[in-house]
């Protein structure tokens, strides 16, 4: 297990949003990871959140994101990172800004502030 911050982060973006590999869920994930968006707040478990990140992958097929910005203070991350992808919905390209803190603890992710930009591109 990883305990430096910016690296734990790091794979979560990797593993999850570049090469979309649900065993980063069990190997970076709380046993409870309590997300906060602008759907609410939810604590999911590691099942319930491999659930949600395969729909989410479902809707933006060939998609890449990159991690345009991150800085580490303590137990807690922030970021800046760009997705792009065709949106299965649409069929054209779409871009995503999102702006995440993740809070760790015991070297994983237990807690996170999104918020997501569709459609934002500041890259």
């Amino acid at each position: 297990m990883q305990s430096d911050p910016r690296a734990v982060v790091a794979r979560y973006w990797d593993g999850l949003w570049q090469r979309q590999d649900l065993s980063v869920v069990d190997e970076l994930i709380g046993d409870t990871y309590v997300r906060h968006s602008s759907a609410g707040t939810r604590a999911l478990s590691r099942a319930e959140f491999k659930k949600e990140l395969g729909g989410a992958w479902r809707l933006l097929h060939d998609s890449t994101t990159t991690v345009e910005d991150q800085v580490a203070d303590g137990d807690r991350v922030w970021t800046r990172a760009t997705t792009t992808g065709i949106n299965l919905d649409t069929g054209g390209m779409s871009v995503v800004t999102w702006l995440t803190v993740h809070r760790l603890e015991g070297g994983r992710i237990v807690e996170s502030w999104t918020a997501t930009l569709p459609g934002v591109d500041w890259r």
